[in-house]
């Protein structure tokens, strides 16, 4: 509906029913009215059944398009929207290219920090391989000698039956044999031998004395039941020497006996007994201390511990 305004009067038009009037109370009565109703509701139905305005797809360059597909034709072709795509694509792989950077850069801090761990975990690794090695070399060179050697086990354990060093002496049955023996070889080499003789008769876990160093006499003696190591003045291997050397001495009497007449100046055994007498005594020369420790060497000689073959 619309209001005209004329100079003179005012009109006041319904088009809908083709009514004019110039009062408005007579166009509120026409309102009212049964045939503008009518009109007003097929206006209504009108506007319910006529069609709705298309919708319209619009392009970033400004074209419109009545359909979807006729943008989407467009579009393939049109610079702006290549414009766009690109610059979102170059965006996009600014983007990932700086994410794969400090992806990057991350990977190699870590390595150098790998590298560096790895590097200080060698150097500690080879610093105990080392420690290792030398305990290792020093505990096997130990158990190496513990399994050939232990002094203190074949003393103790192995040897722990064997004679005391007096019980030794005392055990032993000289004979004339014997006697004549030193007088042949004389007093050292003879007193010597029958000791020698008689300890390598022994079991060697039965022997009194033992020997772990030749070269320096280290002498092991059981004595009284128990082992112990030798003193250096070597007391108890003189005093069973010359307990040795005084028992082959009580023998000349047999040889006498035996011989009768070795005591006559024309008996052909006379000089042989007289050398008898001077050996049984100690033989000739006055140092019975340098005659004793060249019966221990040859003693040490003979009783060595064999450390291959003991343990």
């Amino acid at each position: 509906m619309t209001e005209n305004s004329p100079k003179l009067a005012r009109i006041f038009n319904c088009k809908l029913c083709d009514y004019e009037c110039s009062k408005i109370s007579d166009y509120e009565k026409h309102i009212l009215t049964r045939k503008h109703k009518n009109n007003d509701k097929s206006l209504q139905n009108d506007d319910k059944n006529s069609p709705k305005l298309a919708k319209k797809f619009l392009c970033d360059c400004g074209k419109e398009y009545k359909y979807r597909q006729g943008l989407h034709t467009h579009r393939k072709n049109c610079n702006q929207n290549n414009i766009s795509i690109c610059n979102s694509n170059i965006k996009s792989e600014e983007s990932e290219i700086k994410i794969l950077t400090n992806l990057v850069l991350d990977v190699v801090k870590q390595n150098q920090e790998l590298t560096q761990q790895n590097s200080s975990l060698t150097n500690k690794i080879v610093n105990i391989y080392k420690n290792t090695s030398n305990t290792t070399i020093t505990n096997s060179s130990i158990n190496s000698n513990n399994k050939t050697f232990n002094l203190n086990v074949f003393l103790n354990e192995e040897c722990k039956d064997a004679m005391n060093l007096m019980d030794f002496v005392d055990s032993l049955k000289l004979q004339l044999s014997d006697l004549e023996s030193v007088g042949k070889l004389g007093f050292v080499e003879g007193i010597s031998n029958i000791i020698i003789k008689n300890l390598k008769a022994l079991d060697i876990h039965k022997r009194p004395v033992h020997c772990s160093d030749s070269k320096r006499e280290v002498m092991y003696i059981k004595d009284e039941d128990k082992w112990e190591k030798e003193n250096e003045e070597k007391n108890r291997l003189r005093k069973a020497i010359k307990y040795v050397a005084h028992k082959n001495s009580k023998i000349l009497p047999e040889f006498k006996a035996k011989y009768p007449d070795c005591g006559k100046s024309e008996s052909k055994q006379l000089e042989q007994y007289n050398k008898l007498v001077i050996e049984a005594m100690g033989g000739r020369g006055d140092n019975d201390l340098e005659k004793e420790n060249k019966i221990i060497k040859n003693i040490a000689k003979e009783v060595v511990i064999d450390k291959t073959i003991t343990i």
